[in-house]
């Protein structure tokens, strides 16, 4: 077996492709490398799910006539121009069998932002969009975001959080691909800034094995206007992570993320695996994998799940890896 030194594995990525099948698809994305002198040193593609077309491959930069970055945000770009959905990995983090994935909540596993659907019932929707958009966009920390947008639903009945569980729209094929990652034996979070009476019920629904999320405080049957709860920050996020993780003797490395905004960016940045779906600017730019589909099921082919791996592992490791 060769031995592969720092620069080699910096110089080496894994890349996976994915989207609707159609004419065309390994052109697009191999056009984009060659122009670039980027080798591929493996690529395999295949049609999966009936419809949806897959392809991994090694690419070899140490030829690129580009920075790594620069190469990734067009590569990024090129895909969400065709509707392609797309991971980078290093060799080693593809390598790594991840066991762990959390979901941001609100955007991510539900159509609805939870924090919107209450600030209409309570007649504050416009203010609280401002400040949302804000925070999603990284201009304003997530706490006093959290704080303010809160403070404007003092004196909202209780019922009205049911009304609004009893509206949730959980989106397009959530349910499939939650039941196919228990079948493979992950362990599924909900890591959200949302509310416990959302997040606990979405959670039981899909069968979330853990739930970290902020609770309302209520009293005499209305909204305080107040929060308290432990997911207070884009930190905090990945300490949940560490959490679950810790109990299952395993790091980061081995867990996926997936989200949409600017909260969620740290800990898509930190895990093995950080999937930005249908994701913010800030996100799209830094994440390692873009989902811009409303098929999520896209993400089990980005996760290694579905497809070559095992074909792919066996050439890494013939490089040295």
């Amino acid at each position: 077996m060769l031995e592969v030194n720092n620069k080699q594995v910096n110089d080496k990525l894994v890349i996976t492709v994915v989207g609707k099948d159609r004419p065309g698809i390994v052109a697009n994305v191999s056009g984009i490398l060659a122009r670039f002198h980027i080798n591929i040193l493996k690529l395999r593609a295949s049609t999966i799910f009936s419809d949806l077309f897959l392809i991994t491959l090694i690419a070899d930069l140490s030829t690129s006539l580009i920075k790594k970055d620069v190469f990734l945000n067009i590569l990024k770009n090129g895909c969400e121009e065709v509707g392609l959905a797309i991971a980078v990995e290093s060799c080693k983090s593809y390598m790594c069998d991840k066991k762990i994935i959390v979901f941001d909540l609100d955007g991510t596993l539900i159509e609805q932002e939870v924090i919107d659907e209450l600030a209409k019932a309570a007649g504050v929707g416009e203010e609280v969009k401002k400040i949302t958009k804000l925070a999603m966009e990284g201009k304003l920390k997530y706490i006093d975001a959290l704080k303010e947008r809160v403070k404007l639903l003092k004196g909202l009945s209780v019922k009205v959080l049911d009304e609004i569980n009893s509206s949730i729209v959980i989106n397009p094929n959530v349910m499939e691909l939650i039941s196919k990652l228990k079948e493979l034996g992950f362990m599924i979070g909900i890591v959200t800034g949302g509310f416990d009476f959302v997040a606990n019920y979405i959670g039981k629904l899909i069968g979330a094995d853990y739930v970290f999320c902020n609770k309302l405080i209520i009293k005499d049957g209305f909204l305080t206007g107040e929060v308290e709860g432990e997911i207070t920050s884009p930190e905090a996020k990945l300490y949940a992570i560490k959490k679950i993780a810790n109990k299952f003797n395993v790091g980061l490395e081995a867990c996926v993320a997936v989200g949409d905004g600017a909260n969620d960016l740290f800990m898509i940045e930190n895990v093995g695996l950080g999937i930005g779906y249908k994701p913010k600017l800030i996100v799209r730019e830094r994440a390692h994998g873009v989902i811009n589909t409303d098929d999520i099921r896209v993400l089990l082919a980005l996760m290694g799940c579905i497809g070559f791996k095992k074909e792919i592992v066996e050439r890494l490791r013939k490089l040295g890896f």
